[in-house]
């Protein structure tokens, strides 16, 4: 297993703009897939976020509202899977990719995704990648009303999973004024990096 955690500090992404989310995910993945590089017809990438890309959904919404032009790119980047498609076809990936939206444990939910792939003899390894915002007015009051916790900053971990890599227990459920509920998957990251260096 390897492990990536990206911030706010990600390099752009062309084609990808007013928003760190995918960035972050293009560059925790990236290292993920260029550090251990495999059959990407044999590999799969599955994303979890409580809020997705709250920030380009945020402001396509202002400025339709406005009356403004609509910049088309902001439609194409709020859907999550236009990063994993990006990543598709820089690394050959043509395995699942798949997006979740949860309101329990990303950490848990991401790790059980991976299990269930992995029981497919088509498939040698899964990348798994959590991402969330600091989050808007909006996004504060839906996390609010479901009893969740924003990260402190924007984030994105991914962990890359061999078959023939032991299967991790998910950390502790617990959100962080940190992490959010990303908490599991950075706590899991520090524990793989931790073993890898």
């Amino acid at each position: 297993m390897i492990a990536a955690i990206a911030d706010a500090s990600a390099p752009i992404v062309s084609g990808f703009v007013e928003s760190t989310f995918n960035p972050m995910v293009y560059d925790a993945v990236h290292r993920c897939l260029t550090e251990r590089p495999g059959d990407g017809a044999r590999t799969a990438i599955v994303l979890g976020s409580m809020m997705g890309d709250a920030a380009t959904l945020d402001l396509g919404s202002r400025l339709l509202s406005a009356g403004q032009t609509h910049n088309p790119l902001l439609f194409m980047q709020s859907t999550a899977n236009a990063i994993l498609g990006r990543l598709s076809l820089e690394f050959a990936v043509t395995g699942p990719l798949l997006c979740l939206s949860t309101m329990d444990d990303v950490a848990a939910e991401l790790l059980a995704t991976a299990e269930l792939l992995l029981e497919d003899e088509e498939l040698d390894r899964v990348v798994i990648v959590g991402v969330e915002l600091t989050g808007t007015d909006r996004t504060a009051a839906a996390y609010r009303e479901l009893g969740a916790v924003p990260p402190a900053t924007d984030l994105a971990v991914a962990i890359l999973i061999d078959r023939g890599d032991p299967f991790p227990d998910p950390p502790a459920d617990t959100p962080s004024a940190e992490h959010g509920n990303l908490r599991g998957l950075v706590e899991l990251a520090a524990r793989i990096q931790g073993t890898t260096q």
